[in-house]
């Protein structure tokens, strides 16, 4: 008798116990990886510095910037008294959700001299956002952009999903729990919708 030791080759069926949840935890991870990547929130494109002009190819590329987040744009104005009492309540909308997907541009209808006062209100309202002022010569073309039934009137507010598309859309001034209401459904991640059940 050889006293060397003897090469064991399990069979397969001890194997596959082996095997079988070894194989079963990979892919748990990977799928809970996977699930975590699908997830993630882009992050928020940074403001302009100041206040930028905008026409209507600077609002397509803000759109463009703000993909697969939900954007909240409102019109707004220094002189409109509806939009200044309406604006802490975006302020607060951004300041709760942004970590979460929103991003809010606010675009000043205000008369390029009145750059100034636009800067204050904005500062004492302690607004993050993107702000941005009107820079267009034809006021229907681009109101024809945003939204053909907008009749111009502020303040205004446009709400687009994740991929793009405009969803709700109000004409004065609306309160925080109206916005919120809109918001929050559109928030919600979907890490699953590679699989089919997403829409």
């Amino acid at each position: 008798m050889s006293d060397r030791p003897r090469c064991h080759v399990p069979s397969a069926h001890a194997l596959s116990h082996i095997l079988t949840p070894l194989a079963g935890l990979a892919m748990a991870a990977a799928f809970l990886l996977l699930a975590e990547s699908c997830s993630r929130v882009p992050p928020e494109p940074p403001a302009p510095a100041g206040i930028a002009n905008i026409n209507e190819a600077g609002w397509r590329e803000v759109k463009a910037r703000n993909q697969n987040r939900v954007l909240l744009v409102n019109f707004w104005a220094t002189w409109c008294d509806p939009c200044r009492e309406e604006f802490p309540a975006l302020v607060r909308l951004h300041n709760t959700y942004r970590g979460r997907g929103l991003s809010l541009v606010a675009i000043s209808m205000d008369e390029p001299e009145s750059v100034g006062e636009v800067e204050k209100f904005l500062k004492s309202q302690g607004a993050l956002f993107g702000s941005y002022r009107r820079n267009f010569r034809d006021f229907s073309a681009f109101i024809d952009t945003i939204n053909p039934r907008w009749g111009g009137g502020l303040p205004a507010s446009f709400l687009y999903n994740r991929n793009g598309n405009l969803v709700e859309s109000w004409q004065g001034a609306t309160s925080y729990e109206e916005f919120e209401k809109a918001v929050k459904p559109l928030l919600a991640p979907a890490p699953f919708a590679w699989l089919g059940g997403g829409r």
